[in-house]
């Protein structure tokens, strides 16, 4: 005969009863809550590490050409600066300081990085040589950008009040044109017996008067400017626009008019070769 298996014991008294094993239900896995974490902000260009080898004739020209400034307008909302520049060629054109800095003059227009736009965030905005050679800024670059810049003009409609009305010492830059004032240079300095006391280049501020078209006043605090008849009379005149629709102050600023398209400062291996080579 076959051994008889052993039966399961009945369970005493006790004992514990094994739990039944329980089958697993494979359902869709609860997401986890995460945080509501800011998504990080991404650059509208390639960022650079590096300028590339183009970008330093573009500069180089910016740093020695006098640019004139007509005007700064700021908005710390967006934020962004405008500021309208008269140029090599003596029109004026607009530049925009924003999250991809743009200029409206021919070259710039084609998609390329002009001299106007080096020339603001360096000379004007004072803006670090990383954030300079770059195609687009970061939101926190903008705000440590205008943070440091010198604070734009007061509005023509709010002359400062209250002010010391000395002049102030031949120091600093010029509030027009950005460059260094030198009280033992040549060129005629003026400055605003009005109100503020501010120095400028004597070229500069005939030149930001006649552009201006309207009221004398000072580039610096608006108040209504104080000269000799004469010489109000002199800076009251306008400029010309040309076919392109820019406003020319060549013939105020004593600029040759040979060059009839701003991108003709540029060489001709520049002008034919700088887009192709994605330096855009």
């Amino acid at each position: 005969m076959m051994p008889r298996k052993p039966t399961k014991r009945a369970w005493d008294e006790g004992d514990e009863e094994p739990t039944k094993p329980t089958t697993r239900l494979y359902g869709r896995k609860r997401a986890k809550a995460e945080p509501n974490l800011p998504k990080e902000e991404k650059r509208k260009r390639r960022f650079r590490p590096n300028p590339p080898q183009s970008f330093h004739e573009i500069y180089n020209r910016a740093m020695t050409q006098r640019f004139y400034v007509i005007s700064r307008h700021r908005d710390d909302s967006v934020p962004q600066e405008r500021v309208e520049l008269a140029g090599s060629t003596g029109n004026v054109y607009t530049i925009t300081i924003s999250h991809c800095p743009s200029c409206n003059c021919p070259h710039a227009l084609k998609g390329n990085q002009c001299k106007h736009i080096l020339y603001v965030m360096s000379r004007v905005l004072h803006a670090k040589f990383e954030h300079v050679y770059q195609l687009a800024l970061l939101t926190d670059e903008l705000h440590e950008i205008f943070r440091q810049a010198p604070i734009p003009a007061k509005d023509a409609s709010s002359p400062e009040k209250n002010v010391d009305k000395r002049r102030k010492p031949v120091e600093g830059d010029c509030p027009i044109c950005f460059t260094e004032l030198d009280a033992k240079s040549s060129e005629s300095v003026v400055w605003c017996r009005a109100a503020c006391g501010q120095n400028m280049h004597k070229s500069c501020f005939k030149m930001w008067a006649r552009v201006k078209k309207q009221a004398v006043t000072c580039p610096f605090c608006r108040s209504p400017w104080q000269e000799d008849e004469e010489t109000a009379k002199t800076i009251l005149k306008e400029g010309k626009v040309t076919a392109e629709g820019y406003v020319n102050v060549a013939d105020q600023l004593g600029i040759s008019t040979v060059q009839v398209a701003d991108t003709s400062t540029y060489s001709r291996w520049w002008s034919g070769h700088y887009g192709r080579r994605g330096y855009w």
